[in-house]
């Protein structure tokens, strides 16, 4: 049976783990920027070397950064709103998967009243999923099903390579602007490893969205399926509401 203390655990490594995985990409980052702006050849220098003060510094370095970046993000209350924004304006996987649970959600009603919920706003059915969710939740075996399906741990995967399909995008396009200037010949190399890594990191993301949205669909008619009367009974309540406000 779970508790309030093993499901505040779990999102709570949940979250740490959206932390890790945004302060590591940071770090790749900043590390691509400054290998594009000190060019291949420096670079390839310095890693033949290889000699064993600039290894040790180097891991302290990356390892000071982490840490740094951590702390930091862990004190960012906005990041949620930053993957959001960055699936909005790629993806968009969000918003279908919440078309498809509010879909889902209204066929517990009648077809009558199924006509009336989608005539609501957007925000207003993000509201009767939410209300829905929030009731649901307090059935301990819907819950541990619903953890048990990994589905929350799958989002917290696509949100991080969705940073990691950005970031990449953006040192590819930065070393490709390097070639043509001409300001690093061996600049190639670094543009085909940043090219492919951004590929990598797109055909993931995309795999992992497409898989949510199946699993979500999955997930909500299940939940209909086995509390269709009480699903019923939160949106006839939620939808008369709305319907006084306006």
């Amino acid at each position: 049976m779970l508790t309030p203390k093993s499901q505040f655990a779990y999102f709570e490594n949940l979250e740490e783990t959206i932390k890790i995985g945004f302060a590591l990409y940071l770090i790749f980052f900043v590390a691509g920027c400054i290998s594009i702006l000190v060019g291949s050849e420096i670079l390839s220098n310095i890693l033949h070397r290889g000699r064993f003060i600039e290894i040790v510094g180097g891991v302290i370095a990356f390892g000071a950064a982490f840490w740094g970046i951590y702390w930091s993000t862990s004190r960012i209350q906005w990041l949620g709103e930053i993957h959001i924004w960055l699936d909005k304006m790629l993806f968009g996987f969000l918003k279908k998967s919440n078309t498809i649970i509010f879909d889902g959600l209204i066929v517990a009603l009648h077809q009558e009243e199924r006509e009336t919920a989608v005539n609501i706003g957007t925000g207003e059915q993000g509201l009767l999923a939410q209300s829905i969710f929030s009731q649901l939740a307090k059935d301990n075996q819907l819950f541990a099903a619903l953890l048990q399906s990994g589905i929350f741990r799958y989002w917290i995967w696509y949100w991080i390579m969705i940073y990691g399909t950005f970031l990449s995008s953006i040192l590819t396009a930065g070393s490709f602007f390097n070639i043509v200037l001409g300001s690093d010949p061996g600049g190639k190399t670094l543009f085909s490893v940043f090219w492919i890594l951004a590929l990598l990191h797109l055909a993931v993301t995309l795999f992992l969205g497409f898989f949510l949205l199946r699993m979500t669909k999955q997930t909500v008619d299940s939940m209909v399926l086995s509390h269709q009367n009480e699903i019923a009974s939160i949106l006839r309540a939620n939808i008369k509401r709305f319907q006084m406000t306006l």
